[in-house]
């Protein structure tokens, strides 16, 4: 472990011990649950405590530029930023590995090797990274098998969906209560007069206005079927005091997906034309449906996890929601 500057020291300690209020997840000492599995606080802190020596290169190049002397304080905000950062990329780590098993996945060691050889060795990645070489073999490892889990289904996803979008979170989740409790008024409820779509069938490699990689990595490819789902607009990350909750919301009522759709045809890019950024993003955007299915939750200490975006965030009011509808008795 790298030797942290006194001064760093204390402010890791004293953000340590603001972060300790609150009631955590259901086992003590953990900074998140999946499934069964826990992450312990400990191995977040540690992995802090390597990053803290990147961060401060980086504080102390952005107070250059500003004609700062090095040495600041490490603002408590950045360290819980990058806190959140620890724990979203071990939650992912859980889900990837669990989908890799179910799929049959295994990613060869030889992959990793020649990953790493294109950005220069393990030692090249890890730099201002704020991980060490060990812990970049294992993320390289996680990416390489999220676009495997991608490159499984690319070809044959399709989804239906109604959405709109309303102007705050309130609304959003009167929308989503009405649809939930009767998903045969969708068509009804989305039409009247609000700004979205009903009935609108998507493919991954459909180019939905923003290019393929922003349209892909989409999170309605990830929603189950059978969902209304209410998310945030903007970024999850709201900052400058902004109130999450006063929106745009985006509300998604997922009619169908499905993985026997036919063949891309025209307009629609095909799985071997796709970039491995890309199909990582949609990769990711596939474990969706299993983190719903295992749960997972995250000490407050760090934040909330929102569903919809994998992601720990700062404020609970920002976390998106994944409602199952009524089904109709038979």
């Amino acid at each position: 472990m790298r030797r942290l500057l006194p001064l760093v020291a204390t402010v890791v300690v004293g953000l340590l011990v603001l972060a300790g209020c609150g009631t955590g997840p259901q086992r003590a000492g953990a900074a998140a649950i999946v499934g069964n599995t826990v992450i312990p606080i400990d191995e977040i802190q540690n992995n802090l405590r390597t990053a803290v020596p990147d961060l401060r290169i980086a504080v102390d190049q952005q107070a250059a530029q500003q004609g700062i002397a090095p040495g600041a304080p490490i603002p408590p905000q950045l360290l819980a930023q990058e806190s959140r950062r620890l724990v979203t990329v071990r939650v992912l780590h859980e889900l990837i590995a669990e989908q890799s098993r179910r799929d049959g996945i295994v990613v060869a060691p030889q992959r990793v090797d020649a990953a790493l050889a294109r950005a220069g060795g393990a030692e090249a990645a890890a730099a201002g990274s704020g991980f060490d070489p060990a812990t970049i073999r294992g993320l390289v490892a996680d990416q390489l098998a999220a676009g495997d889990i991608g490159r499984e289904v690319f070809d044959r996803l399709s989804v239906t969906i109604d959405y709109a979008t309303a102007p705050d979170r309130a609304s959003a989740e009167a929308l989503a209560r009405q649809v939930a409790a009767d998903p045969s008024r969708a068509s009804q409820l989305f039409g009247q007069g609000r700004q979205g779509a009903n009935g609108l069938t998507l493919r991954p490699g459909q180019d939905q206005g923003g290019g393929i990689r922003s349209s892909a990595s989409s999170l309605l490819f990830g929603l189950p079927a059978g969902t209304v789902t209410i998310t945030p607009g903007g970024s999850s990350q709201a900052g400058g005091g902004q109130d999450p909750a006063a929106g745009p919301w985006s509300v998604i009522h997922v009619r169908e997906r499905t993985l026997d759709a036919p063949p891309p045809g025209p307009g629609i890019t095909p799985a071997s034309a796709v970039d491995d950024d890309t199909m990582f993003g949609f990769g990711l955007r596939q474990l969706q449906p299993l983190a719903l299915e295992q749960g997972v939750t995250v000490s407050p200490r760090y934040g909330a996890w929102d569903p919809t975006q994998l992601d720990v965030v700062d404020n609970p009011g920002a976390v998106g929601v994944v409602t199952p509808v009524r089904t109709p008795a038979p």
